[in-house]
């Protein structure tokens, strides 16, 4: 009943919980609804149906962008992660592998912004419980455009030629993309 706080923006959370997908709903909804631009940075990037989505917006003309850990803390989700950079590349999605480990989980779609706790893996868009927030608001998301996006692709080295890969790898990015 009272008014909000000055400075305060309307915000929605979005949870995971076991066969309640908020979360993944919501993100290939606003992949899906796109038609300027998709910026991204996860840690995990093992789930197809969001690299596929990725990858169709991308055939639309949007403008995507991912942000990936050179070195991640996983074995098993640094092969998906080689493996979801050789799909994006083929494709026309470009890739800025960060230097070192980013633990970000942040997108933006034509000013939607989602940010919060869940991986782009089956385990987080599934079956963790996990929690985003989104928002529209303008300068919240030009905010995180600036100072988030703005600054990772200008400190990340854009990756232009396909990973080289082993089956080791392929073996690993099939068990990652289990999890």
């Amino acid at each position: 009943p009272n008014a909000p706080p000055p400075g305060a923006i309307g915000v929605r959370t979005l949870f995971t919980r076991t066969a309640n997908p908020e979360i993944l709903i919501a993100q290939l909804a606003a992949i899906r609804a796109a038609r300027s631009y998709i910026f991204v940075e996860q840690p995990y990037v093992s789930d197809d149906e969001i690299i596929a989505a990725l990858v169709d917006a991308r055939r639309r003309g949007v403008d995507v962008r991912v942000v990936l850990p050179t070195a991640g803390d996983s074995g098993f989700m640094n092969a998906a992660n080689l493996v979801a950079t050789n799909v994006f590349l083929r494709n026309g999605v470009r890739v800025y592998a960060y230097p070192g480990m980013t633990h970000v989980k942040a997108a933006i779609y034509d000013g939607w912004a989602c940010l919060g706790s869940a991986n782009f893996d089956k385990l987080s868009l599934r079956i963790n419980r996990e929690l985003d927030i989104a928002t529209s608001d303008p300068v919240f998301v030009s905010t995180l455009r600036r100072d988030l996006f703005e600054r990772d692709f200008a400190k990340s080295r854009e990756v232009t030629e396909p990973r080289s890969v082993g089956w080791s790898t392929y073996i690993s990015s099939f068990i990652a993309n289990q999890l």
